[in-house]
């Protein structure tokens, strides 16, 4: 650059944004009238970086090393920034300072003030050629502005019909995340998001996915549109929590994938006893946002207890994390953590659920060979007790369906199933357990029906929901359907025997004997004490008929009445 013009052009000491002033020199950030307006040092050093890039994406990384230099810290602290910025100069739309999802920040407007002067006479001032550029800017913007409007109304329109046939709008929540390096806050942060997903499945006006799902994408790598694509769902909640003591310091934000930005964004710091509430008022804002409600939940949150320290509901994170591993060490663990919370609260709820939970599935699968039929009325226990101190938690009541299916009280299943979708009508696991009990019962519409609603809801789901769709499928002769599913559940999890059962009984029935004879024989040489009575175990009584094409289309295939290793 010539060394004249260089010398004439001169960097600007105040720069204004939405009618309020950073002055550079002073390091204050000042209001209409000249005042200053109060600001963390921090916070000004985020505004100041911004202002001097306006128009441009700041990443991150980039805010961090300007305002943090050399010192290590999290999203938290960014994030905390940015809201006093916007609490500071009313920017309660964020219409000035622009979140772009998982990348940075925008600061969309910032002028020179009048006092920016140039050092040479002739050289077109900065201030003039700034304000030009922004003029510019500005029409663009309006012109887009309008184009995005545009854009969004169809949008809407075509958002209607992703996910349910009901043109529900669609919310998932992906897995929330903690402090690098603080695993009791990486823990409670999933707990927080899995608590969000049960409140917002409350409303019957949404289609809320299962975290089961969402939580794949917990890692931040894939790109928003392809996360939203995925789930079908066009909004998107994501966030941050860190323990502090007894409190937790929440940052929460509602996305839009398709448009890639952020509706709106919260921080909240709470405590054991006002967490429950804090989780109601952002899903009622959230359900709010999708023009829909959530029904009934202020009178079970009226009942429910907090827990007596917030220790009890880390243990109770910790406990349910472990149990999704469904592994004989996770069950383990995830019985010791539940134990110790019941050790230290013996009046929170959940605690009791999911130990009750926990029980049940080792009961079932035999995982770890310390639980079995015969302490099946223990684990009831655990869930009756759960009940009676929290008559309003939907996740007690899928407990007790799946306990008690396993005694065979399959009125009783079908009963509490139904109860925990009158609490959560819109819970991917609510749809399953009362799908679950149809089918045992041989009422395989209403099966059929329930299971799809909760695959819906479960785009990404494990092996055990396709497995029982598959069944349904089956069920209803919808025999090449059925196959399809079986297959990608078997891509999955190609050492789970029901789905290659469904195959097997599909495969049979549409008088595929030889690949059906083939199935078979893999089957057999993966559980060699398989028999044929294992393909009817599924249906109850009522659903004798059920059963006996399922036992038959077992012996077609070759597997015998008793396992080989019992010959």
């Amino acid at each position: 650059m010539d060394r004249a013009i260089q010398d004439s052009i001169v960097t600007p000491t105040r720069l204004q944004v939405a009618g309020f002033v950073v002055d550079l020199a002073q390091q204050a950030l000042l209001d209409a009238a000249g005042r200053p307006v109060e600001l963390r040092p921090q916070a000004f050093q985020v505004l100041r970086h911004l202002a001097q890039s306006a128009g441009r994406l700041v990443t991150k990384d980039e805010l961090m090393a300007a305002v943090w230099p050399g010192v290590v810290v999290t999203d938290d602290s960014l994030v905390q920034a940015i809201g006093d910025v916007r609490r500071a100069i009313g920017d309660t739309g964020h219409r000035m300072v622009k979140t772009v999802p998982r990348r940075g920040y925008l600061l969309v407007a910032a002028t020179m003030a009048d006092e920016t002067l140039t050092r040479r006479a002739g050289v077109p001032s900065a201030s003039s050629s700034l304000a030009h550029r922004w003029l510019v800017l500005g029409s663009v913007t309006i012109l887009l502005g309008a184009a995005a409007l545009w854009q969004a109304r169809v949008q809407t329109e075509a958002s209607r019909a992703v996910g349910d046939p009901s043109g529900l709008p669609s919310i998932a929540v992906i897995a929330f995340k903690g402090p690098p390096g603080d695993p009791d806050s990486a823990v409670i942060a999933r707990n927080v998001a899995a608590d969000l997903v049960s409140e917002l499945a409350r409303s019957p006006n949404l289609r809320v996915v299962s975290s089961q799902s969402s939580f794949q994408f917990a890692d931040g790598k894939t790109p928003l549109a392809e996360v939203g694509r995925r789930l079908s769902s066009r909004h998107i909640v994501d966030g941050t929590v860190r323990r502090e003591g007894e409190q937790l310091r929440m940052g929460i934000e509602l996305l839009d994938s398709q448009e890639s930005r952020v509706v709106w964004s919260t921080s909240e710091i709470v405590d054991r006893a006002t967490l429950g509430a804090a989780q109601l008022a952002l899903a009622g804002r959230i359900a709010g946002t999708l023009q829909a409600k959530v029904a009934g939940t202020e009178q079970q949150r009226a009942i429910a207890q907090p827990p007596k320290t917030l220790d009890a509901y880390v243990l109770v994170a910790h406990g349910r994390a472990r149990l999704l591993r469904y592994n004989a060490q996770g069950i383990r663990d995830s019985r010791r953590y539940l134990t110790e919370a019941i050790a230290i609260d013996p009046d929170y709820a959940p605690a009791w659920a999911f130990l009750g939970i926990a029980n049940t599935v080792d009961i079932g699968l035999h995982l770890t060979g310390e639980w079995d039929e015969r302490r099946i009325d223990e684990a009831l226990h655990q869930i009756r007790r759960a009940i009676e101190l929290q008559p309003g938690l939907p996740i007690a009541y899928v407990a007790l369906s799946q306990a008690l299916s396993r005694t065979g009280d399959l009125d009783g299943a079908l009963a509490a199933a139904q109860q925990a979708c009158r609490l959560s009508p819109n819970d991917a696991e609510c749809f399953y357990v009362v799908g679950a009990a149809h089918l045992q019962l041989g009422q395989i519409e209403p099966a059929l029906g329930n299971l799809e609603q909760a695959m819906n809801r479960n785009p990404l789901p494990p092996a055990y929901l396709p497995a029982f769709y598959a069944t349904a499928l089956w069920a209803n002769r919808r025999f090449e359907e059925a196959i399809r599913v079986a297959d990608d559940c078997l891509t999955r999890a190609p050492d789970f025997w029901r789905c290659r059962q469904d195959r097997i009984a599909a495969l049979v029935e549409l008088d595929r004997l030889p690949e059906a004879r083939k199935e078979a024989a893999v089957l057999q040489s993966k559980i060699p004490r398989i028999g044929s009575g294992w393909f009817g175990s599924t249906f109850g009584d009522r659903a004798a008929a059920l059963r006996e094409r399922r036992v038959t289309a077992a012996r077609v295939a070759g597997i015998p009445d008793k396992p080989k290793v019992e010959q």
